[in-house]
């Protein structure tokens, strides 16, 4: 199923095919990729007049332009022998850029100490309605993480900010 943004979104319910495809190439890349010491950030899988199956990697210093070579590599012979796409298609790897986005928790413990811009889903009250009826934009330094919060410096305040509230998160360094 496809997001407004044109991304195949992993999760949720009436997943499309595209999605299936997505979560059966992470399935099998995961593994291997770890074991080469990357980390498979993210798969998309969509029709750019083609389809693409995408797979967004890092590594702990960083990832090059030969690193995405190798796992591009190992991606293909591994997607040949398990022929988990049944379109033809491009494989594409790169790396999650500067500004890269945080989803799952320990994305959010590697940028401890570091500027984040969030996009935030409206508070709740207490009888379940919105706070406010926009989703809100905040930029700050994460400076701890648990289970269900993150810990941020805003103007000099720390603040705790529920998981559930985060739309969107992006790391977003000073240049």
């Amino acid at each position: 199923m496809q997001g407004p943004d044109g991304v195949t979104k992993k999760t949720g319910r009436g997943m499309g095919q595209e999605a299936e495809i997505a979560e059966r190439a992470e399935r099998l890349l995961t593994g291997p990729l770890s074991a080469l010491g990357f980390q498979l950030l993210e798969v998309q899988f969509r029709f750019e007049g083609r389809w693409v199956l995408r797979l967004i990697v890092d590594g702990e210093q960083g990832i090059t332009l030969d690193d995405c070579g190798a796992v591009s590599e190992m991606a293909s012979r591994i997607l040949d022998v398990e022929d988990p796409v049944p379109n033809a298609f491009s494989l594409e790897v790169s790396s999650p850029g500067v500004f890269r986005p945080l989803r799952e928790p320990h994305h959010f413990r590697q940028c401890i100490g570091k500027m984040v811009r969030f996009n935030l889903a409206p508070e709740q009250t207490e009888e379940g309605r919105d706070n406010q009826k926009k989703s809100q934009m905040m930029r700050c330094k994460i400076s701890d993480v648990s289970a269900e919060h993150l810990q941020v410096e805003l103007e000099g305040k720390i603040l705790q900010l529920p998981l559930e509230r985060i739309r969107s998160a992006r790391l977003d360094p000073d240049l």
